[in-house]
């Protein structure tokens, strides 16, 4: 009987079967784990990014909560650029430095008698007095917040003033001023202010104490900025003031726009632009294909919030 001869080994041709499959095998294994690891790099950046936006936008909420809302513009679109474009436009999705002014807060604190009120009494010559303050605490305060000035280089904002356009009611189209809407101080006391005759002021409330401006920028590295200390009603800009400060409050940042909707006052004639709910949207940077920063719109990461806008 003829016996059956039993192989020991495989042949070239099996073994190189063999290892063709265990490499599609193994190739299949390496992309699904990176893959994987690349989704969960991407879902903790875009939680990230998503938790920073939140956070700049809780910041910016804070200072537009307190901004005059007609003071609001769209400025350079490059830096060094100088030029205002007034109010932004819902739908503008060009971006812009976004400039305005707000009341002075911090002169409304301290101990005892406070350095700032709403309610004065128009006298003779542009003096405005106020019986319940005292001035020197605002002068006191301002300079320490802003050394290389005092209460004599701040404004008054007289609410009840004429409108004229929005870049030059402050001064936020390079130092060219209106004639209405603020008032500077030339001279003051403990309890009166002297200002200049640039326009009329007005009897009564809603006088506010002016002393900065406030720009927000994203510059072309990503770092989102505030700035500060500049006073575009003494021809001083965001991006020339050599006392300004900086503040950087966000990174990754593509861009940032501020608008509001006309129609959420139904085009009521008797509502001024008082308490408006501006629209404030921070756009963060995304990931491409091979996981680097992105500011293609299709990637960013946007977040929006609305803020009522109180003066």
């Amino acid at each position: 009987m003829k016996k059956i001869k039993f192989r020991n080994a495989f042949t070239m041709i099996e073994l190189l079967f063999v290892i063709v499959i265990l490499g599609i095998v193994g190739g299949i294994a390496l992309e699904t784990i990176r893959q994987y690891y690349e989704n969960i790099y991407r879902t903790q950046e875009y939680t990230k990014r998503v938790s920073q936006a939140d956070h700049i936008l809780n910041q910016l909420s804070k200072y537009f909560e307190n901004a005059i809302s007609s003071s609001i513009v769209n400025l350079d679109q490059t830096e060094n650029e100088g030029v205002c474009y007034g109010p932004p436009t819902n739908g503008d999705n060009n971006d812009y430095t976004i400039a305005f002014v707000a009341p002075d807060y911090d002169s409304l604190r301290g101990t005892g008698t406070p350095g700032w009120s709403e309610d004065t009494l128009l006298g003779a010559n542009n003096v405005i007095t106020a019986l319940d303050v005292d001035y020197g605490v605002s002068d006191t305060i301002i300079t320490a917040l802003y050394p290389a000035s005092s209460l004599l280089n701040s404004a008054v904002y007289d609410s009840d003033s004429a409108d004229v356009a929005a870049c030059a009611r402050f001064g936020l189209n390079g130092g060219v001023t209106g004639s209405a809407g603020y008032h500077r101080i030339t001279g003051s006391t403990a309890t009166t202010l002297t200002l200049n005759a640039e326009n009329n002021a007005t009897d009564g409330k809603r006088k506010y104490l002016l002393r900065t401006g406030y720009a927000f920028r994203v510059l072309d590295n990503g770092n989102f900025m505030m700035y500060t200390n500049f006073r575009p009603w003494d021809n001083e800009r965001y991006n020339t003031a050599a006392n300004r400060k900086e503040n950087i409050l966000g990174q990754n940042v593509a861009h940032f726009y501020a608008d509001y909707d006309a129609t959420d006052f139904m085009a009521n004639a008797n509502l001024n632009d008082r308490g408006l709910v501006w629209r404030l949207k921070v756009c963060m940077r995304g990931l491409d294909s091979n996981l680097s920063d992105s500011d293609a719109e299709s990637q960013t990461i946007c977040r929006e919030r609305r803020v009522h806008v109180r003066y």
